[in-house]
C-alpha cells in the first residue's frame, strides 16, 4: 500500500523524488539555502520571488541575478518564482530565463499569487490577484504558452521528436479577507488556465502570517481540481504533517517558515515519515537524531561560507546575520549570542562567535 504521507510525485513532465517542497520565502530561499534543503530531503525548492517585469528590463541580468541564480548540480528540481501583473511581461520574462545558460536549467516556473507584502500588492501583484482570477488565468496561459513555445524551440534545434514542457505552477493564498474567501474558485482557474499544480497558503492576506492556518480550504480546493495541490500553513514537523494530510487528503506539504534556521526540518521528515522505517534494532520504529552542537555550528559556517563566495564578505556577512538569527532562535542564551552576531561585521567575527558558541554549548549540553 502506497505511504500516503512520502512519495514520489510528478508535477507536468517534471518526475519528484518526494512530495515535500521547501516554500518561497523573500531573503531566505536563494541559492545558498536551497541546496541545503535539497541535500537534507526537500524534493522541490523554489526560489525566492523575482519581478517579471524586473527581468525583462534587465537586459544582462545582472541586477536580478541575486534572486534569480540557481545552482543545477546542487539543487534540481528547482523551480524560478516570478511576480507581477501583466501577461506580457511573464512571457517574456520566460523566454528572457531561457535564454540564459544556467537559468534555461530551471525544471519549472511558479507564480506567486500569494505575497502579502504591502509594496507588491499595491502594484496588483502578488495575493492582489486573487481579486482578479480573470488576470491570473491570462498570466498563466501566457506562461503555459512561453513554455510551450521555449520547448518547440529546443525540440527544433535537437531535432528531437515531441517537446517536453516545463510545468507552470501556482502559490497562491486562502483568499484576500475574510470575506473575500475564494481559493477554491481561484484553483479551479488555475487548473483551467494550464497550471500543472498549485500550492495553498491556508491564510488570507489579511492575516499575513498571524492566526491559524485553516487547512479546511486546502481540503476543498484538493477536492475541487485534478491536479496536485500542496498545502502549506502550520506545518512545523512530521506531526502536523501527518495531521494535513489526513485532514485534506493534499497531494504535497510545503513547507515555509518552520525550515528557518532548521533546514533539517526536511531530514527529519524524509525519515520519520517514511513508511515501515526500522532503525538497526529490528523493528523498533526509525527516529530521527537532532544535529548535535558540532553539526549545527558546522552548518552554520557551511552557510555562511556560501553567501559570502556567492554576494562578497560584506553583503554576505549582512545577510548571515539574519539566519543566525534564525539558526540560534530556541537554543540557550539565544539572545545573547543574537547580540554578538548583529554586531559582527567580518566573518572571522563571525566564525569566532561561532566557535565561543559552540563551546559554550557544549558545556551546557549533558
Amino acid at each position: 500500500m502506497p505511504n500516503p504521507y512520502l512519495h514520489p510525485l510528478k508535477i507536468g513532465s517534471v518526475q519528484l523524488a518526494n512530495n515535500l517542497a521547501l516554500a518561497p520565502m523573500a531573503g531566505t530561499t536563494d541559492a545558498t539555502f536551497r541546496p541545503i534543503c535539497h541535500e537534507l530531503g526537500a524534493g522541490l525548492v523554489v526560489t525566492e520571488l523575482v519581478s517579471a517585469r524586473g527581468i525583462c528590463y534587465d537586459t544582462d541580468l545582472r541586477r536580478s541575478w541575486r534572486y534569480l541564480e540557481i545552482v543545477p548540480a546542487a539543487e534540481k528540481p528547482v523551480a524560478i518564482q516570478l511576480f507581477g501583473a501583466d501577461p506580457a511581461d511573464f512571457a517574456q520574462a520566460i523566454l528572457r530565463i531561457h535564454e540564459h545558460p544556467i537559468l534555461a536549467q530551471c525544471d519549472l516556473i511558479d507564480l506567486n499569487m500569494g505575497c502579502p507584502v504591502p509594496k507588491v500588492v499595491r502594484g496588483g501583484e502578488g495575493s492582489a490577484l486573487m481579486k482578479d482570477p480573470a488576470l491570473a488565468g491570462r498570466i498563466i496561459e501566457a506562461a503555459v504558452r512561453a513554455l510551450e513555445q521555449v520547448a518547440s524551440a529546443g525540440a527544433d534545434r535537437s531535432g528531437a521528436g515531441s517537446p517536453l514542457v516545463k510545468p507552470v505552477t501556482v502559490k497562491f493564498r486562502k483568499g484576500w479577507d475574510g470575506q473575500q474567501v475564494n481559493a477554491v474558485e481561484f484553483a479551479r482557474v488555475c487548473e483551467n488556465a494550464g497550471a500543472a499544480a498549485i500550492a495553498v497558503h491556508a491564510r488570507t492576506r489579511d492575516q499575513f502570517y498571524s492566526g491559524h492556518a485553516d487547512w479546511d480550504i486546502i481540503a476543498a480546493v484538493k477536492q475541487a481540481v485534478n491536479i496536485p495541490v500542496y498545502g502549506n500553513g502550520d506545518l512545523s514537523g512530521p506531526e502536523s504533517a501527518r495531521r494535513m494530510i489526513d485532514q485534506t487528503g493534499v497531494d504535497g506539504l510545503m513547507v515555509g517558515r518552520a525550515a528557518l534556521g532548521n533546514p533539517w526540518i526536511f531530514q527529519q521528515l524524509t525519515t520519520e515519515l517514511a513508511e515501515n522505517p526500522v532503525t538497526e534494532l529490528a523493528g523498533s520504529p526509525a527516529h530521527w537524531t537532532p544535529p548535535s552542537v558540532e553539526e549545527r555550528a558546522a552548518m552554520m559556517l557551511g552557510h555562511l561560507s556560501g553567501l559570502v563566495n556567492r554576494l562578497g564578505e560584506h553583503t554576505g556577512v549582512a545577510e548571515m546575520r539574519k539566519q543566525l538569527a534564525a539558526y540560534l532562535r530556541g537554543t540557550p542564551q539565544a539572545a545573547h549570542w543574537k547580540n554578538l552576531v548583529m554586531q559582527a561585521r567580518t566573518a572571522a567575527e563571525v566564525e569566532q562567535i561561532l566557535e565561543d558558541w559552540t563551546s559554550g554549548m557544549k558545556e551546557i549540553s549533558p
